[in-house]
């Protein structure tokens, strides 16, 4: 057998690393422009959205849209791929053949079970497998959301099968409650609720041992939790729409100092509690309106990369999905 040398083995290597991952390509470099994600949006509503895992350049796109029915938000699934044509851009379809995240093909009969003549807000899809450490060995896929179909916002959950969507009765109130987003060791849950007057952000924190395994009943029926509002994020405006990976969350605000409108802030979790808000900045925000941040857990990035929704001029119509860096390395 022929032996390859250094020159071509390092050649094979780095024509093949993911996008984001490889410095010296272009499709590595860090996205400060904020990309329209022309394929994807409609002329109608389109936000809410949410990204599942990701290692490979392969996305399954969930977000809230009117394009279907008009006149309430619905959920939409949509396959998309990263590609770079001058700068990096998410492109409607797909671009490979393989079925690396085979659980997510069953995304569609998930989310039909959801959409109705109601609203629905913040779609969380969820893999135990992907998305939790020390699961219990079920490959399954779980969708968290809300809907207003009681005439204000609920959280609930589906899963594959033929049962219909529970509420998570803990995390509700009699006021709206929606956007519940995860921790990596599910042991703690944040979401955000106007049951103290505006829209603030709150953690339940569920006490579990360190080789405990992650169940689907121990995220919707834990036998202990500890409910607060955090203090470190929210204040006397609204502030909504937590989004977590790792120990990064995006939250949108209307407080005073920012762009306008509603802005996209972040925070930093560390010794227990969440660091000073920070907002993204003119780059990202504008006098209009920023909603529902996202961040992908590509493991091949080293930044942050973001979708969230703008009712910014130049767009197809009310508000659509954009795309960018949030900033330039994860910590």
């Amino acid at each position: 057998m022929r032996k390859f040398t250094p020159v071509i083995v390092l050649f094979l290597v780095f024509s093949c690393w993911p996008p984001g991952m490889d410095p010296d390509k272009k499709d590595g470099k860090f996205l400060s422009e904020v990309v329209n994600l022309e394929e994807i949006n409609s002329e109608f509503d389109d936000y809410n959205s949410d990204l599942p895992s990701n290692r490979h350049g392969q996305f399954r796109l969930v977000f809230s849209s009117r394009r279907e029915r008009k006149d309430v938000l619905n959920l939409v699934y949509m396959p998309a791929y990263l590609e770079y044509d001058k700068r990096l851009n998410l492109k409607k379809g797909s671009n490979s053949s393989g079925t690396y995240m085979g659980v997510y093909n069953n995304a569609q009969h998930v989310i039909n079970k959801v959409n109705g003549n109601f609203n629905v807000y913040g779609p969380r899809m969820l893999s135990l497998h992907d998305d939790l450490h020390n699961y219990d060995g079920e490959d399954d896929l779980f969708l968290f959301y809300a809907d207003d179909a009681s005439g204000k916002m609920d959280i609930k959950y589906t899963k594959q099968g033929t049962s219909d969507p529970e509420p998570v009765k803990y995390l509700n109130s009699s006021a709206n409650d929606a956007y519940p987003t995860f921790s990596n060791m599910s042991d703690r849950i944040y979401f955000c609720s106007d049951r103290d007057g505006n829209f603030d952000i709150y953690e339940v924190k569920i006490p579990r041992e360190e080789q405990e395994k992650i169940t689907l009943e121990s995220l919707i029926n834990p036998a202990k939790y500890e409910l607060r509002k955090v203090e470190e994020l929210s204040g006397p405006h609204n502030d909504k729409c937590p989004y977590m990976v790792e120990d990064l969350m995006v939250f949108v605000s209307d407080r005073p100092g920012g762009q306008g409108g509603e802005d996209i802030y972040y925070s930093e979790y560390a010794d227990g509690k969440w660091s000073t808000p920070i907002n993204a900045g003119p780059r990202i925000n504008t006098a209009y309106n920023e909603y529902r941040p996202i961040l992908s857990r590509g493991y091949n990035f080293t930044y942050p990369l973001m979708i969230f929704s703008s009712n910014r001029p130049g767009g197809k119509g009310g508000y659509d999905l954009h795309m960018t860096g949030l900033k330039q390395n994860w910590y």
